[in-house]
């Protein structure tokens, strides 16, 4: 199916992309039931190595800024002994060592009940998406980005929101991560223009008093700012966009407001009174566009069928 422009200049096509992949996540213990659809699928794994440089991964949740820069000084002593190839049960094993608790609590660089907090929070962690028998997303650039291709990162078969939460935030740091940086490990990423939608995207980026929720709320308000030269842009969509942190919110440009039936997410997308009043009544293919460095809010309704020939 195809949507046309009035001047016939521009044409946009649904009902399906041919260079499809999903990219699923692989857990311990659980089963993609999605093995009926026509998309290649290809199996990936969080490798223990990304929180080397990204410590919020493992952090569990409410660490204060004492207890990450402990976490922080466990990770790099951690890597220092095993490598890159260290992984979560190797880190687990790693904490479980009195000595060391000792050592650090008496040379003042982790206070024991710091170290117990820590322990307590990498612990709860779910233990069966490190490592597990797949590729290393960190392995699979080329299938994650290809130019002209859709990767879909299904989730909802994940045994927990926290685990859904660490690999759609793990994909994503990664490819932010390579798109800002100045020596980016994957070339691919880096060259190719790049559009990351975020479905539910309330449970990702809500604004929180927590350290590792602040780090993520960063590195998305970065890639906000920045993504635009790098070619990256950011497709955040949600019912509730008045629990996205302000600072990534302030930053997205163009909103597509459709039906919603709560009074804070209408007022939080900013449009005008009159738009407002029938934002609850919309139906399907009814939504309003307001990109407010381009235009004024405008509603738009679709067609069963294109009113003008273009040939």
């Amino acid at each position: 199916r195809r949507l046309r422009s009035q001047t016939g200049a521009r044409e946009r096509r649904y009902g399906g992309v041919d260079d499809t992949i999903a990219l699923v996540p692989t857990e311990s213990g659980t089963s993609y039931p999605g093995e009926g659809h026509r998309a290649e699928q290809i199996r990936f794994t969080v490798p223990f190595s990304m929180t080397k440089e990204r410590p919020w991964l493992v952090a569990g949740s409410s660490l204060n800024d004492n207890q990450y820069s402990g976490l922080q000084t466990l990770l790099n002593r951690f890597f220092r002994q095993y490598g890159e190839s260290g992984t979560y049960s190797q880190f687990k094993s790693f904490l479980d060592d009195p000595a060391l608790k000792e050592e650090l609590d008496e040379s003042g660089r982790v206070h024991e009940a710091t170290f117990d907090a820590i322990k307590r929070r990498v612990f709860g962690m779910p233990s069966g998406i490190f490592d597990q028998s797949a590729k290393p997303i960190t392995d699979l650039d080329h299938q994650l980005v290809r130019p002209g291709g859709l990767t879909v990162v299904p989730t909802y078969h994940l045994s927990s929101s926290r685990a859904k939460e660490l690999c759609v935030l793990a994909v994503s740091a990664y490819l932010i991560d390579n798109k800002l940086s100045n020596a980016p490990d994957s070339e691919r990423i880096k060259e190719t223009p790049v559009v990351l939608g975020m479905d539910e995207a309330h449970n990702f980026l809500a604004d929180a008093d927590t350290v590792q929720a602040r780090k993520v709320v960063q590195k998305f308000t970065e890639a906000a700012k920045q993504g635009r030269k790098e070619r990256l842009g950011l497709f955040l969509i949600t019912q509730d966009p008045q629990d996205i942190a302000d600072p990534v919110f302030k930053q997205l440009n163009t909103k597509l407001v459709l039906n919603l039936g709560d009074e804070d997410a209408i007022n939080s997308v900013n449009i005008p009174a009159n738009l407002q009043s029938k934002v609850p009544y919309m139906e399907k293919g009814q939504f309003v566009v307001y990109s407010p460095d381009n235009s004024e809010p405008v509603e738009l309704i679709g067609l069963p069928t294109c009113l003008t020939r273009h040939d």
